[in-house]
């Protein structure tokens, strides 16, 4: 079965794959999307480091149908996006961090899977997403008001779950290239527990988080943990 099939077979569209090169190293980048669930210009995407001379490869498809195949213990970071701390560097928030360190660590060990899912702002969007920190300094359509809200309050204010996000594209993906196990970089439980419901085994997970992070990053972690996430100090 070649790679698109493979992907089919699980739900999923295989966008494109194509060799990417990132700190002088090559990964390959592969773009999909839930079968029924269309992202058009964005995709999401899983990294792939390690398990081949990628370049050396006859056919890219095949190599990524392979190269973790029947693997136990794969480094795999789920990492929702967040434009502005992934890519601009935003202080609100520990998420570029994560990315950075989740990737550095799987170039220090030559294996992992770096999945990012385009759920941004723990699911509910860009544009909420910002209402939402406007609401963390006290501004609301663009009037300062009486208070500031932390995180998990604008997303209650706005209407919204705490954290609307799920996991069933990258636990499709996973199965897709039939990954036998995983080390799970996370703090979040409820990742662990969901991609072990959709039959993903999820044999440790290793805690990566940067410690110099501003009071705005620590007051959010702080909720998270309240929330049940586990930051090892």
């Amino acid at each position: 079965m070649d790679l698109k099939s493979t992907f089919k077979a699980h739900g999923l569209n295989c966008i494109s794959v194509a060799p990417v090169e990132i700190h002088n190293r090559i990964w390959i980048c592969v773009g999909f999307e839930e079968v029924g669930r269309p992202l058009g210009d964005h995709p999401h995407l899983a990294m792939i480091y390690g398990g081949r001379k990628w370049l050396q490869e006859p056919d890219l498809h095949r190599a990524v149908s392979t190269a973790l195949a029947g693997r136990e213990d794969i480094l795999v970071r789920i990492h929702s996006e967040c434009i502005l701390g992934d890519a601009f560097g935003s202080s609100m928030c520990d998420c570029g961090d994560q990315m950075r360190l989740s990737m550095d660590e799987m170039e220090a060990r030559h294996e992992g899977i770096f999945i990012y899912l385009r759920q941004e702002g723990r699911g509910i969007g860009l544009p909420n997403k910002l209402d939402c920190l406007a609401l963390q300094y006290g501004f609301s359509e663009g009037k300062l008001g009486q208070r500031r809200y932390s995180s998990d309050e604008a997303n209650v204010a706005m209407g919204f779950e705490v954290d609307e996000r799920g996991y069933n594209a990258a636990a499709a993906l996973l199965k897709a290239l039939k990954v036998r196990s995983v080390r799970l970089i996370t703090g979040n439980p409820k990742k662990i527990g969901d991609l072990e419901t959709a039959g993903i085994d999820v044999s440790s997970a290793l805690d990566l988080w940067s410690k110099a992070v501003s009071a705005r990053a620590a007051a959010e972690i702080r909720e998270k943990i309240a929330r049940g996430y586990i930051y090892e100090r």
